[in-house]
């Protein structure tokens, strides 16, 4: 396919990023927008494989020109963001916030973000709008493909010619299309980051440039574009971010890009090609790098300053303010130093200052970690509020087991999740189980128990609730995880007998989850009829996990969670503290609007004690509410990690509490007998 100028791709390029800007905004109603990073991978395919081919065939290509021609393209813009988002977050973000954020800069600089954040966006890491540099993970999976791909595509076409390099590629575009479906299941983080599961959209762009297509009339070539166009339009509009994404669902985007691109070279005048090529277009096509680059960190910075979520008003805003700041750099940074005229024509030289500006990014991210904030300090009492976001206890931090890719033999071992005496000969008196919420709340267990002589063993998966037999109404991983964890966790208790199993869970997310809750906020005159549906279920999965553990000779203790938190009170109160404003507010809520969340879960367990001999309740909010007020803290003391997991801190809140020390003194004095029924 000709490589001659193609305004109508460069109006494809303003689709995409368009698309990628609303869903980032929030501005309904683009929720699946991501897909046009999608259609930027085919669109970058076509391109940089039509100048490879043709530059091979001609015998004038070279390695060294094709990165000189990289750098100039990607190095100027990407390293002026770097820059102005460094300056800004400095003066912006918090302490905490500030180091967080230099440790992207190297990823971000040498082309691993994807990597880097795969691995640190994790369910205790730093959330996707807390993280300016994120958007710069599909940059990176595009220059590790560019790493290898033109040698590939060399050696391919050296030895086998064209057929060869389009059978190849195919089947390498086949088996990255189903690695990614199958990576969906085990890890879905992997399948959005890595580059082995987006490989396929890439090659789709460069199959369309290496492939003499056949020419179509070009009124049947217009209507392949129109259908082309609204593949990609649809799920812009149909998708959202439960979607299962990339893998098969990315092909109406990919092959819709194909059929854009494909229907233009035959039917330049029809009216997707026209459209496309509208100045306004164009020019938003030929800004799209730009753009990319900058409104993504403008978005969270306003985000962080802001201490809430954007208006749309205040997006759209940003967004304007985006768009200008694309266009300065394209007239000023992109078109000048994108010219083979740059630094004075010499090569060396743009190769010397692209390192150069890898190394100031790479040591300006030690400078800042070394100096441990950005241009503003924070009080004594708001560092010991930022410093509660890492307050977790060994156990919490290293044996959740994570749902991705999860299997019985990745089951954390007893001698490194447990705490007591008898831990290192694979035993133990008790065990914590549940979702990340009993990882939490583990500590304050354990150490009450090893104050009684006895060993406690921590068992618990994130977003999975203790129920067996009880399907989940959510999760972060796939459901097939919970269910073998909670079946696995329930083999050791068979084989290892303790005498007590704690139940804890973020109970409020299964009888309050957001389609429930929405249902109740609509009929606070009355009960709609799912939930006592929902609540049979959860009594009926209690009612069967209960009465496996008492059958097997175990107590079983119910544990209430803690008041959640709209917002993490320690954040808040850091947040105000740097900010300015009334600090103490954000370290309590009424009791009414703490069990407006907690009172049907703590229902739940109350109910499902009655039910079963050998079963006792503890409810967290006793511990942390007062008649009046729940309080997140107490002097520099902070209770909470986040808005609902408790820190080491927090736990060790209630593990002194006296009736917790008489509900495990009463509870262990006696065993249940194996075959223990409901009363």
């Amino acid at each position: 396919m000709s490589l001659a100028y193609r305004a109508d791709v460069d109006g494809l390029r303003a689709v995409a990023v368009g698309s990628v800007v609303l869903y980032h905004s929030h501005i309904p109603p683009f929720t699946g927008g991501y897909i046009g990073v999608d259609v930027f991978f085919v669109v970058s395919g076509f391109l940089i494989t039509s100048i490879i081919y043709r530059e091979i065939k001609s015998g004038t290509f070279s390695l060294l020109d094709f990165y000189d021609r990289r750098i100039r393209r990607i190095f100027p813009a990407l390293f002026l963001v770097l820059a102005v988002t460094t300056l800004l977050a400095a003066h912006i973000l918090l302490p905490r916030q500030m180091v967080l954020y230099a440790k992207s800069l190297p990823p971000s600089a040498l082309f691993y973000a994807n990597i880097y954040f795969e691995q640190a966006l994790n369910y205790f890491g730093p959330k996707a709008n807390d993280t300016p540099l994120l958007h710069l993970w599909s940059l990176a999976v595009e220059e590790q493909f560019y790493i290898v791909f033109p040698l590939l595509l060399f050696a391919l076409l050296r030895f086998g010619g064209r057929t060869l390099a389009v059978a190849a590629i195919a089947v390498i575009s086949v088996a990255s299309l189903v690695y990614a479906q199958i990576a969906l299941g085990d890890a879905p983080s992997m399948a959005f980051y890595m580059p082995m599961s987006r490989a396929w959209e890439l090659m789709a762009g460069s199959m369309l440039a290496l492939v003499a297509w056949p020419r179509v009339a070009p009124k049947i070539a217009a209507w392949v574009a129109l259908a082309g166009m609204a593949a990609i339009i649809v799920p812009v509009f149909a998708y959202n971010y439960l979607t299962p994404f990339p893998g098969l669902a990315a092909a109406p985007a990919v092959l819709g890009a194909v059929a854009v691109i494909w229907a233009g070279a035959c039917a330049p005048e029809g009216v997707v090609s026209r459209v496309l090529s509208l100045p306004g277009f164009v020019y938003m096509g030929r800004l799209s790098y730009s753009l990319y680059l900058w409104h993504w960190p403008l978005l969270v910075l306003g985000l962080v300053w802001k201490g809430r979520a954007l208006t749309y008003f205040e997006s759209g805003g940003v967004v304007l303010f985006a768009v200008l700041l694309s266009a300065l750099s394209l007239k000023y940074v992109e078109t000048p130093l994108r010219r083979p005229q740059a630094l004075g024509g010499n090569r060396l030289a743009r190769f010397g200052a692209g390192a150069a500006a890898i190394l100031v990014a790479v040591g300006v991210s030690a400078g800042i970690a070394q100096a441990g904030r950005g241009f503003w300090p924070i009080s004594p009492r708001g560092a010991a509020a930022e410093a509660a976001a890492d307050d977790q206890s060994r156990s919490q931090k290293n044996c959740n087991n994570m749902p991705e890719g999860w299997r019985p033999r990745d089951l954390a071992p007893i001698a490194d999740c447990a705490r007591g005496a008898k831990a290192a000969e694979g035993r133990y008196d008790a065990v914590v189980w549940g979702d990340s919420h009993s990882g939490a709340a583990f500590i304050g267990f354990a150490e009450e128990l090893e104050r009684l002589g006895l060993t406690t063993r921590m068992m618990t998966m994130p977003g999975c609730p203790p129920l067996l037999s009880a399907a989940r109404s959510r999760g972060i991983g796939p459901p097939g995880a919970c269910n073998a964890f909670n079946e696995t966790v329930l083999a050791e208790i068979r084989q290892v007998k303790p005498k007590l199993v704690i139940l804890v869970a973020r109970w409020s997310l299964v009888t309050r989850g957001p389609a429930l809750n929405a249902a109740l906020m609509r009929g606070r005159g009355g009960e709609p009829p799912e939930v006592e549906q929902l609540f049979k279920s959860l009594l009926e999965g209690l009612d069967t996990t209960i009465e496996a553990v008492t059958a097997l000779g175990a107590r079983v203790l119910l544990v209430g969670q803690a008041p959640e938190y709209r917002y993490a009170p320690n954040h808040c109160f850091a947040w105000k503290e740097f900010y300015g404003g009334d600090s103490n507010a954000c370290l309590s809520q009424s009791r009414a609007d703490a069990f407006f969340y907690l009172a049907d879960g703590n229902a739940l367990l109350a109910r499902a004690a009655a039910r079963h001999k050998g079963t006792d309740v503890f409810l967290l909010s006793d511990v942390f509410c007062d008649q009046d007020r729940c309080r997140a803290s107490k002097g520099e003391d902070f209770f909470y990690v986040d808005g609902d997991h408790l820190s080491a801190t927090g736990a060790r809140v209630f593990s002194v509490d006296a009736r917790l020390r008489g509900i495990l003194t009463a509870a262990l004095a006696g065993a249940v007998r194996p075959g223990a029924s409901a009363q």
